[in-house]
């Protein structure tokens, strides 16, 4: 009984000062910008990379931007890695309307990678890229969405894993998912194709460098801006 009410008196002191703490200083502000539980935007996106992956059964990140990195298969943890993939979308009738669906590259990746001297042989950075993105993390749901001037869609991503509290079997499962969105902010009808396009992200290329095939998923679709 005497623990008991310790750790009550404890947990409600801790409370207190987190409470005092956030009153005198306003916690919910931190640098450039972000607002605390808010999405993130701009240079907060660099160093993002949301998990996705059943528990203990290997892990691909969705990074701030909406790439794709650190593939951990095969029980092999590979922190670094950036496999070859990435989604599109090409709008019919728009001179710069072929764009991935990613927010720009952060800048320490031009200058932080191996081989990034001789032009990151191997890396996807020269694509065109939407102009602005927003993340913001609900786990197991990371959110990203994207703009474009170039463009009248807007796109949202949706990354998430199978989490349910008190199921760790399929809490466990080696699955994820990714869902994109998109919203025709123009008057008229957009016709447009999005693709996955993907090697074969289970082989080591390192071993393999010759081999640079990328196959890809495509599908036609139409959007009616919403009255």
């Amino acid at each position: 009984m005497k623990t008991s009410i310790s750790s009550s008196l404890a947990l409600s002191a801790l409370v207190f000062i987190m409470q005092l703490s956030c009153t005198n200083h306003d916690c919910r502000k931190t640098t450039e910008g972000h607002t605390f539980n808010g999405p993130y935007s701009g240079s907060n996106l660099d160093r993002i990379s949301f998990p996705i992956g059943g528990i203990g059964a290997g892990m691909i990140c969705l990074d701030g931007t909406g790439s794709v990195s650190h593939l951990s298969v095969k029980h092999n943890p590979v922190m670094y890695s950036e496999p070859v993939c990435f989604a599109a979308i090409s709008v019919k009738g728009y001179e710069n309307g072929a764009k991935v669906l990613e927010a720009r590259v952060p800048e320490w990746k031009y200058y932080a990678r191996p081989l990034t001297g001789t032009g990151s042989p191997g890396k996807l950075y020269g694509l065109p890229r939407f102009d602005s993105g927003t993340f913001q993390a609900r786990f197991p749901f990371g959110i990203i969405n994207l703009k474009d001037k170039d463009i009248p869609l807007s796109v949202e991503l949706t990354g998430w894993s199978p989490f349910i509290p008190g199921d760790e079997d399929n809490s466990s499962l080696p699955a994820g998912a990714f869902e994109y969105r998109f919203r025709n902010n123009s008057d008229k009808t957009a016709e447009a194709v999005f693709s996955w396009n993907s090697r074969n992200i289970m082989v080591d290329w390192a071993d393999r460098s010759g081999q640079q095939g990328v196959g890809s998923l495509c599908r036609k679709i139409a959007l009616i801006r919403e009255q």
